[in-house]
């Protein structure tokens, strides 16, 4: 039987709950107050827990996020039901952890549909926990950099998430580790809920998979993504060894893990890269971008990556006058693995929609080029084998692949 804690300091309210939840026979405990509520559930460990907004002692805000920093609570699922129904309110709810957000006065059969949804997502996370479907090998990490703003490293980080995400299903996660402004969740069009800030009180030896699975969020791709918290604040508490405990345990979940690093060598940066597999170095053809470029080749070599590690992407992010392929491959001693055209109005209006053109505009000459180039980064072993069921993407680049060797 589900067990509910409802905390809501009007009793009134804790009679019309029960009515409307009657349907489900779920068991329901009740608490009047936010300190209260928070003691019962460390006793009760509840399997969904409700609460109201405005009630004495804590809020219902205050009463999220403290659960939210204990062990036991990181997955359990919370909905916040109050009368206030604006905008900020909703989004306070998400980004002090709730997982639903419901307005009074509410409709029956929504509340119980909620709560059902809820209860169910927990239990399937809770049984994806207990016996994961890991690959039968450590997934691949691949790491997007550039020590210069403005080369789209996010984009091309999301449209790689994506892409591996329709070629290989239920196997590509993306990590956005710009702690101070992450963007993936917005590219996305998707709302913040969950973010690393989730996990930032914990040590590295207390992270377990199912309370790092209760921050990944999905895309309708089928792309996983774990998001930056709004706040640069948020992270503050987030180790670098909790950061590599988390990098570690996805690798055993996912087959691709694609990771949108800051601009710097900081501490956060410096795990990812230690991690990854491949390190994707993006340059736009202007002088300062590749002395950035050049600057990080270095520090990659004092680090002791070897250059096989680091593949460099040129992507064009003017129209005209931009310096030779030939002359930056040259200077920067390496070859591109991909050169992505100058399309700005794709790309912007991407951005601000919050749809990648990889999923919503397929037909995009530029989408088939960052879908091949997907397809290229993906492991030997994917490669080389036809899926059982192919996936639309699949299908699209083998076809081009067909058509460029007849």
């Amino acid at each position: 039987m589900t067990r509910i804690l409802y905390i809501d300091d009007e009793t009134i309210n804790h009679q019309i709950f029960a009515r409307a939840l009657e349907p489900l026979g779920c068991h329901i405990d009740f608490s009047e107050t936010g300190l209260s509520g928070v003691a019962m559930a460390r006793t009760l460990n509840p399997d969904v827990i409700v609460t109201d907004v405005m009630m004495p002692e804590l809020n219902g805000y205050e009463v999220t996020k403290l659960l939210r920093r204990e062990k036991q609570f990181a997955a359990t699922p919370i909905l916040i039901l109050t009368a206030q129904s604006g905008l900020q309110d909703k989004l306070k709810a998400f980004e002090a952890g709730a997982d639903d957000y419901l307005t009074k006065p509410f409709e029956a059969q929504e509340l119980a549909a909620r709560v059902t949804a809820l209860s169910r997502r927990f239990e399937a996370a809770r049984a994806a926990g207990s016996q994961p479907e890991a690959p039968k090998e450590e997934g691949t990490m691949i790491a997007v950099q550039s020590l210069r703003g403005g080369t789209g490293s996010s984009t091309l980080a999301i449209n790689l998430g994506v892409g591996l995400a329709s070629l290989w299903p239920h196997s590509t996660i993306l990590l956005d580790l710009t702690m101070t402004a992450g963007q993936i969740a917005l590219m996305l069009n998707k709302s913040l809920r969950r973010t690393w800030a989730d996990i930032a009180h914990y040590k590295p030896e207390e992270l377990d998979w199912e309370m790092l699975n209760s921050v990944v969020n999905d895309h309708d791709s089928g792309l996983a993504f774990i998001a930056a918290p709004t706040f640069p604040s948020d992270s503050e508490n987030l180790s670098g060894d909790t950061l590599t405990r988390a990098l570690q345990l996805l690798k055993k979940q996912y087959s691709y893990i694609i990771a949108d690093l800051p601009h710097d060598f900081s501490d956060v940066p410096l795990r990812a890269l230690d991690e990854a597999d491949i390190i994707l170095m993006i340059a736009s053809p202007d002088m300062a971008s590749i002395r950035a470029a050049t600057a990080a080749l270095d520090t990659y070599d004092k680090i002791g990556y070897p250059k096989e590690k680091i593949k460099l992407v040129l992507n064009a992010t003017f129209p005209r006058a931009g310096l030779p392929k030939d002359k930056i491959e040259t200077a920067l001693g390496m070859t591109a693995v991909v050169t992505i055209p100058y399309v700005q109005d794709i790309f912007v209006e991407a951005i601000n929609l919050g749809r990648p053109p990889v999923f919503h505009k397929p037909q995009e000459p530029v989408s088939s080029l960052l879908e091949d180039f997907a397809f290229f980064m993906s492991r030997d072993v994917d490669k080389k084998t036809k899926p059982q069921n192919p996936t639309e993407a699949w299908t699209r680049v083998y076809k081009r692949y067909m058509q460029r060797h007849k």
